[in-house]
């Protein structure tokens, strides 16, 4: 197995922060992935926050800097891109300067169609291989769901419903992302009420995926946050809980639901998973399990979301 150096740019929740507060044997963040996992080598991060660089370098013991030109030396193989999604477009073109062998960027992949396909294009002329994180995409429970999806294993579907908070483009793209992995591509989208919480849309709709109606309900932030979901299908319904750590199958016998059965799932390591995806492609050419053409997929349907909004 060969090591590839790596950088994050962004030290907050999801380049450092989440691992800082996290449970022993979480690996939820860039850093903390890129530290443990053998395939990489994490050699620097970058952050305009001298409080995050400080806390970054004693605890992953190699230097932070306060902009981009500072990863220079170091010749990283791997940008990971935490910054906010406003910032995306100018921190991936200034990190594509650096020639990375890949990078790996928080969704939404941009804040616009456009925008994310000229990012894409600059990076494929580049030969940079782009990796947006879907984290689920990676997470070995949910692509064991979609095998037993695709098998038949719950039967015909019937419809569904996701629970999410957080905005729509933030929190809610994973879910459509999710659900294009597990019942196929978006067709018929119809608004339901148009809500916003702290100004960013957070709509209830109605999107058909494949041939299945899935219903994505917002709850208001402010109350808790929310990530679930539940397919009704033929033979079983499927309960999606706590963003995924938690996934059941009720199979049905006799005309009635039977207990609900635990499917394995490793989300409380979701990132480990990311950057074992990215390590194989890079190391032997596997496939991307969520690159820029998928997040563009799933931006087109965000967009088509919010247009009337």
């Amino acid at each position: 197995m060969s090591r590839l150096k790596a950088a994050v740019v962004g030290l907050g929740n999801i380049g450092m922060g989440y691992d800082l507060a996290g449970t022993d044997g979480d690996v939820l963040t860039h850093a903390h992935a890129f530290a443990v996992h053998p395939g990489f080598e994490l050699v620097a991060g970058m952050d305009i926050d001298a409080e995050r660089r400080q806390r970054f370098s004693a605890r992953y013991g190699c230097p932070a800097y306060a902009d981009l030109q500072g990863l220079t030396e170091h010749r990283p193989d791997v940008v990971a891109i935490a910054v906010p999604t406003a910032a995306h477009a100018a921190v991936f073109r200034q990190a594509a300067a650096l020639r990375p062998r890949a990078l790996l960027c928080e969704k939404p992949f941009a804040c616009t169609l456009s925008e994310a396909e000229g990012m894409l294009a600059e990076s494929e002329a580049l030969g940079i291989a782009v990796m947006v994180n879907y984290m689920r995409r990676c997470e070995p429970g949910t692509l064991a769901l979609a095998a037993h999806i695709a098998e038949g294993g719950a039967g015909d579907l019937r419809s569904g419903v996701v629970w999410y908070s957080k905005g729509l483009a933030h929190n809610g793209s994973h879910f459509i992302d999710l659900m294009r992995l597990l019942l196929g591509e978006a067709g018929e989208v119809r608004v339901l009420a148009q809500n916003r919480a702290a100004g960013e849309p957070e709509p209830d709709v109605r999107v058909v995926f494949g041939a299945t109606p899935v219903y994505f309900l917002a709850v208001p932030h402010q109350d808790y946050g929310l990530a679930a979901f539940e397919l009704v299908a033929s033979k079983a319904v499927i309960r999606y809980l706590d963003g995924g750590r938690r996934i059941e199958r009720r199979g049905a016998a006799g005309g009635r639901l039977l207990q609900p059965q635990a499917m394995p799932c490793d989300m409380g390591r979701y990132q480990w998973h990311v950057c074992e995806a990215l390590h194989r492609h890079l190391d032997a050419n596997a496939p991307l399990l969520s690159d820029g053409a998928n997040a563009l997929a799933t931006l087109r349907v965000v967009e088509r979301i919010l247009a009337p909004i």
